[in-house]
């Protein structure tokens, strides 16, 4: 019996993934930048990557907006930050950003020209106040429930499901899963897809992923909330130390390194037939090498029972269903 190969049941595939651009940023203005968010052009995204970045050093001096090629556009002054490491974007357009000492995040809205006091905004907390160099990396809104997801970088990595309100200044903060079992000597950064402006993937069956990114181990991954590594990019090759990532509404990832001066790299879908933005036609090839074989069947076994890669269906179990759309695509991927 002949039997089709199944519908991908993931939106996102980083193996589709490949660099396509990347530029310079001015200097010394975004000298150690550690985080960046899209913003959509005038009138709203198009869908096909329009718009400008905005970006934030870790200086906690300035933040500047910024084309896809690296060129300022406009900036808006700093004052009373310390070490600022991680920005998302709200509901309503407002922004937040967090500070690594102090683990705390603080309500703003972008004024190009503007000058922002920290001593002025609404802030909650999004993890422990270490002190040091080694706390709140990074911070994601999911727009579904008002929730965050929020970093610690090391000594030891958390990764915090965040609930509270700037209005009231109150907050809880908890583990979603256990850091360590992502095998990373970091976490600098965190990007909720259900938050990507590009339709596809934040209406997808992995909106409720994660991206995560590491510095130390130089490596973009696609996770679970349950800690599950769905697949991964290795930055080791561009020699340098990413610390910020977001997504354009045409399903770009961009990636902003620390430096002096700092880069941005852009990597966008290539060869996609799954129809939409580096969607998976071949999700049950597991170790990439383009074809559903025995090697394959050997992964989704050692997995069954978990929630790891080779859960097809996404539901958070490897089971019998899994095992059926492996079958299912056995063959040369198309």
């Amino acid at each position: 019996m002949f039997l089709s190969p199944p519908p991908c049941p993931h939106a996102l595939d980083l193996a589709r993934y490949a660099l396509v651009a990347q530029a310079t940023l001015p200097s010394p203005a975004l000298d150690g930048a550690s985080a960046l968010v899209w913003r959509a052009p005038a009138g709203g995204g198009t869908g096909t990557g329009a718009g400008t970045l905005l970006v934030l050093p870790d200086s906690g001096t300035v933040m500047v907006e910024v084309t896809f090629a690296g060129q300022q556009v406009a900036q808006m002054a700093m004052t009373n930050f310390a070490d600022p490491e991680g920005m998302t974007v709200l509901e309503d357009g407002s922004l937040a950003l967090s500070e690594e000492r102090l683990g705390r995040a603080y309500r703003f809205t972008y004024a190009p020209g503007g000058t922002l006091n920290r001593n002025a905004l609404q802030s909650i907390v999004v993890g422990p106040n270490t002190g040091t160099n080694s706390g709140s990396e990074g911070i994601a809104f999911d727009p579904r429930d008002g929730s965050f997801v929020a970093i610690k970088e090391k000594n030891p990595s958390n990764v915090f499901r965040v609930t509270g309100s700037f209005a009231t200044g109150q907050s809880t903060y908890v583990d979603l899963f256990p850091a360590a079992g992502l095998a990373v000597a970091d976490i600098a950064d965190v990007y909720v897809l259900a938050a990507s402006p590009a339709t596809a993937i934040a209406g997808g069956p992995d909106a409720d992923d994660l991206l995560l990114l590491s510095q130390a181990s130089n490596r973009l991954m696609h996770v679970t909330r349950s800690g599950a590594v769905r697949a991964s990019i290795d930055l080791a090759s561009l020699g340098v130390n990413p610390e910020g990532v977001t997504m354009d509404d045409a399903g770009r990832i961009i990636v902003c390194a620390d430096g002096t001066p700092s880069r941005l790299y852009v990597f966008a879908p290539t060869g996609d037939t799954g129809g939409g933005s580096g969607t998976c036609p071949c999700v049950a090839d597991l170790n990439g090498d383009g074809a559903v074989d025995g090697t394959d069947l050997g992964v989704l076994l050692a997995g069954w029972g978990t929630a790891s890669a080779a859960d097809l269906n996404g539901n958070g179990s490897v089971e019998g269903a899994d095992l059926g759309m492996l079958l299912a695509a056995w063959g040369t991927c198309p």
